[in-house]
């Protein structure tokens, strides 16, 4: 199979125009071809230049944050900050793909070619590289440009070389480690080079830099190194920042969540029920200078409302658990000892805890993840056919417990995976050793492979990688038998796979992982086996299978959200909890619903019409601001002399010199190019062009002319179109009441309906279950469904999908048939909506307007403003 790419998802295309509007002078003005500079450097450069001042960018980062409703940064201003940028973008989404297509844009709007992606590991670094192989078509055919692109090698420096001398575009992939200390060859100066070091080579282009998970470079070690690459400004891409600096995009977990770009997560959580157990394992011990050692012990804690938990406690020297943990059970004990030195705590009874040492039931608890595991990858793929490969994901706790022949994990695995596989008939005659297979470091020694754990940074790891980021598009074919996939930490970053819908933790993860990075693998969107995505959001939920009850699985994951700034959480749900079947009711066969459905199932098509003097009037008005120059010459003087070692030296003296070129000028057919360029038609271009009064400037510099009129006359176009050309027209064509099946919902998600077409009516937040609670309540509601998934209204930004229809008579009135989107919980709607989300509204409101059916916002739970008002005025 071959994955696909989308041109026009909204959300990736928000965050690029974020990053380039950045440098918008205003006049968009593309710089034309600069020629060799020769500097301080014995070898042509070609480099990066933007002409935009200080206050200009300020200006627009401001501008942007306020368009993508970002909270004002108060580091945004001072010159300091004024080349270093931050995009957030939740994992899953796409955050790769994004910045190479930013790259392509920078190109083309302003000229810019050297690009180095900085990541902190060579896992992401093989992730990023294997990105750029599956996109290169795929952005061939959207910008018609190639580019070359390497991983950076101290072994074959000529591709530096080749890097700042080269006049394509040029993208070199680093790791922070290749050139953050001086012993590295990139601060050497090789013979070959003439003097010179690759770094100062690279730092003469100027290159823009794009940090991949910049909190992993935060050190003041791997700052300076930045520094030292001198570049044109820093763009930060990252679900996780530590450091924010000039915000312009951010895609919070619970936006990508709402807005269905990443899986839903349920959670199965498997813990020992032995109450008479004695609950004490060492998690972790630390040692601080001037303090006595600290233990961070799992014990079980008596809550206030009465009831036992097991949860995570400091203890040092002294304390006594009983009043630490509220529990009797620990009555009588104290610490006497926490040894950092033998990873140990004494007690007073004279007992020894071991750090992280092995539980009695352990192998229980395995075998019972291990099964829910498999049982729900065979539930998965049976309910998904041939359409969708699921894939497992196992992290273990030790690598020899599943190489190893006799591995506990391994045989567990391979013991309850025949137990299973009887009972459905698409894996009966599966054979249990094509299926699994497991992603280790492992070096050589002696002939022999040897397998090892590691904190998966280390140079074994590379091999390990390697296979998965060269053959994920194998996994997810059925011809590959390969669906369970055991890993230590070789997979903790960098990877991903669409297809993943288990992830089982047979292994601690409150340390060496957190669960957000490690959901991450699984929250992709699925594909199908034709490499296209899939929306539907019933099939795409990660179901995460791990060693602890759920309460403090989830407790601990919406920890890390809070700990990372985000005052909303995910919502998770509990994969034990029971499920029940939606079916429908006799409402369905209702008058009343016949013709509700009868008015509002009828489809459009949209058609994108602008008025031709409209554009022509704001094109002309703003390419007549436009002030472009001749091209210039450049003149750097200087001398050139050897010194004492006979190595060649440049002194440049400062103000250079410069003069305008004055020159016949071949003018191509600019009629022509702009119509193909733009999709206007030649005669409006033609129009347009009859009406400039800087028309002179075209036999000055007509390559920079030609350019900005393109970009001007799409700009105008744009706003056009989305505020007055839009107009949907009736097509003839009706949904089908077949939308309206059966199927399965959790009853904790959903609530009992006696006026719904179904007999339970789903909920996607509190304020959704009271307004259904209200319709239920209401005497004046006639009959109400929440939409079905698949009634999805077309738009330029993406599929609509509104959420209620109502058939509602108050007494002796006539009977109203209406459409309602629900939005709860926001101080100011239209403020905080994204700009996205509030197109997609407007859409909605002339389709629906287009065939006659009332619609609009309500924001009360209450329905006090179902009737009557304007609702939400949006612009």
């Amino acid at each position: 199979m071959k994955f696909k790419f989308s041109k026009n998802l909204d959300y990736q295309r928000e965050a690029i125009d974020a990053v380039v509007g950045i440098f918008d002078t205003g006049k968009n003005i593309v710089q034309a071809e600069r020629p060799f500079v020769l500097r301080d450097s014995a070898s042509p450069i070609i480099s990066n230049e933007l002409e935009i001042n200080n206050e200009r960018i300020r200006k627009n980062v401001l501008a942007i944050q306020k368009t993508n409703r970002i909270e004002l940064d108060p580091r945004t201003g001072g010159d300091d900050n004024v080349s270093d940028f931050s995009i957030e973008m939740e994992t899953g989404t796409g955050k790769t793909y994004v910045y190479l297509r930013t790259i392509l844009e920078l190109n083309q709007k302003y000229g810019l070619k050297k690009f180095i992606i900085l990541v902190p590991s060579v896992a992401i670094r093989e992730g990023v590289l294997k990105t750029i192989e599956q996109t290169k078509e795929h952005f061939r055919e959207l910008y018609n440009v190639g580019f070359g692109s390497f991983a950076y090698d101290s072994s074959k420096l000529s591709k530096v070389r080749e890097f700042a001398q080269s006049l394509d575009i040029q993208i070199m992939i680093m790791t922070i480690q290749s050139f953050n200390s001086d012993d590295r060859v990139m601060r050497q100066t090789p013979d070959r080079f003439n003097g010179e070091s690759p770094i100062g080579l690279v730092a003469a282009t100027k290159p823009v830099i794009i940090m991949d998970e910049p909190q992993n470079m935060a050190s003041d070690l791997s700052q300076a190194a930045i520094a030292d690459l001198k570049p044109l400004f820093k763009l930060r891409y990252s679900a996780t920042h530590k450091e924010i600096i000039n915000l312009v995009y951010r895609l919070t977990p619970v936006e990508a969540y709402k807005r269905g770009l990443v899986k839903k997560i349920a959670v199965f959580g498997v813990q020992a029920d032995d109450a008479s157990a004695f609950n004490f394992k060492v998690l972790n011990i630390e040692t601080k200078k001037g303090e006595y050692p600290k233990a961070k012990v799992l014990v079980e804690v008596k809550n206030a409302d009465g009831k036992f938990a097991v949860k995570e406690v400091v203890f040092k020297a002294g304390d006594e658990l009983e009043k630490k943990t509220k529990n009797p059970k620990y009555v009588g004990l104290e610490v006497r000892d926490v040894n950092a030195s033998r990873n140990r705590v004494e007690l007073s009874d004279g007992k020894f805890y071991i750090l992280e040492a092995e539980s009695e039931n352990k192998e229980a608890i395995f075998r019972t993840q291990i099964h829910e595991t498999i049982k729900a990858h065979f539930d998965k793929q049976e309910e998904l056919g041939e359409e969708i490969k699921v894939l497992s994901l196992f992290f273990i706790d030790r690598v020899h417990n599943y190489v190893a022949n006799d591995g506990m994990i391994r045989t567990i695995f391979i013991e309850e995976f025949e137990k299973l596989k009887k009972n459905y008939d698409k894996f009966k005659k599966v054979d249990v050793g094509a299926v699994h297979k497991g992603y280790f470091a492992n070096k050589k020694e002696k002939g022999e492979i040897v397998y090892q754990d590691t904190k998966g940074d280390s140079k074994i790891d590379k091999d390990a990688y390697d296979l998965i980021m060269k053959d994920k598009e194998r996994l997810l074919s059925f011809s590959e038998p390969v669906s369970f996939i055991f890993s230590h930490s070789a997979l903790k970053e960098g990877w991903d796979n669409p297809n993943i819908f288990q992830i089982c933790t047979l292994k601690e993860t409150h340390s060496l992982m957190k669960k957000r990075q490690e959901i991450g693998r699984g929250l992709r969107l699925a594909l199908n086996v034709d490499g296209d995505r899939v929306y539907d959001s019933r099939i795409n939920v990660l179901t995460v299978v791990a060693n602890e009850s759920y309460q403090r699985y989830v407790g601990q994951l919406q920890a890390e959200f809070i700990e990372a700034g985000y005052t909303q959480t995910l919502d998770t749900t509990d994969a034990k909890e029971k499920k029940v079947l939606v079916k429908t009711t006799k409402h369905l066969e209702s008058a009343d619903f016949k013709e509700l459905w009868k008015r509002i199932s009828k489809k459009t098509k949209y058609n994108l019409e602008v008025s031709t003097n409209k554009l022509i009037k704001e094109a002309v008005s703003k390419i007549n601001e436009l002030d472009i120059r001749n091209p210039m010459v450049t003149v750097e003087r200087g001398q050139i002399f050897f010194d004492e070692k006979n190595r060649m030296q440049i002194s440049r003296e400062p103000g250079a010199a410069g003069m305008r070129i004055n020159k016949n000028v071949v003018v191509e057919n600019i009629v022509g190019r702009v119509a193909r360029e733009t999709g206007v038609t030649q005669k409006t271009v033609f129009a347009m062009l009859s009406e400039l009064e800087n028309l002179e400037i075209l036999f000055k510099n007509p390559e920079e002319y030609v350019r900005s009129i393109i970009l001007i006359t799409e700009s105008c176009l744009n706003n056009l179109l989305i505020n007055e050309g839009l107009k949907y027209i009736p097509t003839g064509d009706t949904w089908e009441m077949s939308l309206f099946e059966p199927f399965e919902a959790l009853s904790s998600r959903s609530i009992p309906s006696r006026l719904s077409v179904f007999d339970r009516v789903l909920f996607d937040s509190d304020g959704e279950r009271k307004f259904a609670e209200a319709l239920e309540g209401s005497r004046y509601v006639k009959v109400y469904t929440k939409l079905p998934r698949d009634f999805r209204i077309d738009t330029p930004l993406g599929d609509y999908i509104p959420d209620w229809a109502i058939v509602w008579q108050e007494n002796g009135k006539e009977k109203l048939y209406f459409v309602r989107e629900t939005k709860f919980g926001y101080k100011n709607t239209e403020q905080e909506l994204s700009l996205n989300e509030l197109q997609k509204i407007i859409c909605g409101k002339r389709h629906f307007a287009a065939i006659g059916v009332d619609f609009k916002v309500v924001e009360k739970e209450d329905l006090s403003d179902l009737i009557g008002g304007r609702g939400i005025r949006y612009v």
